[in-house]
């Protein structure tokens, strides 16, 4: 951190010293693929390299802040402790969790709490600006926490075989170039969709007074179902 500091110094690096937030954003996106890159490679130290390039992004973006009077790297630091203490009741206040499945509704439901009030959206915190593909899985993840498992495509598919899914995607991939169709852009419209529908179920939560978490599986399938645009079912294939 007083690296950046003295980087961004009236007598420092030119380069850093003109950096805004906006301007470092690309870097900070570039920095995190080439960490994963690197955490695929299996090459240790070619992991801890570029976390550390990561982490010079993580610290220019603190002393930004620190300098605009908003915030500096301590309270970046302190804020993150709070919050892991706070989402770790199980581990810091003794509180008792029988299950994985329970373990992962309860940090939904604190990361609910925390956010503003109107804001408190199952899936408000994927980032939009996620790859679609990326984002289905968040988003996938984060429904099945609170039992949300919504109807597949009727297809015929048995998928054991990661590589036999690749290749799958990749198909459907060059399908959607065929037919004039942008595979990202459909797959993100698909997710707002789900999105807007998850939307209708925790308005419909509300009105039952009721937590998502408190749904049990048959429930929350007869919610998904009758809050459903489509009839309750998923969109089929053309000719199914």
């Amino acid at each position: 951190m007083r690296i950046a500091e003295r980087l961004r110094a009236p007598d420092g690096c030119p380069w850093d010293r003109e950096q805004t937030h906006a301007s470092l954003r690309p870097h900070l996106l570039e920095e995190a693929y080439e960490a994963l890159a690197a955490l695929d490679s299996g090459d240790p130290a070619r992991l801890r390299d570029e976390l550390g390039d990561l982490l010079l992004q993580i610290a220019l973006h603190a002393e930004i802040a620190r300098q605009e009077g908003t915030f500096d790297a301590n309270e970046v630091a302190r804020r993150l402790n709070e919050k892991l203490i706070r989402r770790h009741p199980h581990v810091f206040a003794g509180t008792q969790i029988s299950s994985g499945g329970e373990l992962l509704a309860q940090w939904e439901r604190i990361k609910r709490e925390e956010q503003a009030d109107g804001a408190k959206s199952l899936l408000g915190g994927v980032p939009r600006d996620l790859p679609a593909l990326f984002a289905a899985e968040r988003m996938l993840e984060r429904a099945a926490r609170v039992k949300i498992e919504p109807p597949r495509l009727d297809l015929p598919l048995d998928i054991d075989d990661q590589d036999f899914l690749g290749e799958l995607l990749f198909d459907i991939v060059a399908a959607a170039r065929d037919a004039g169709f942008d595979a990202e852009t459909a797959l993100r419209e698909a997710n707002d969709r789900f999105s807007a529908h998850v939307g209708r179920v925790e308005a419909r939560a509300i009105k039952d007074g009721r937590a998502l978490e408190s749904y049990a599986p048959d429930e929350m399938r007869r919610v998904w179902e009758e809050t459903s645009e489509l009839g309750g079912s998923a969109p089929q294939p053309p000719g199914a």
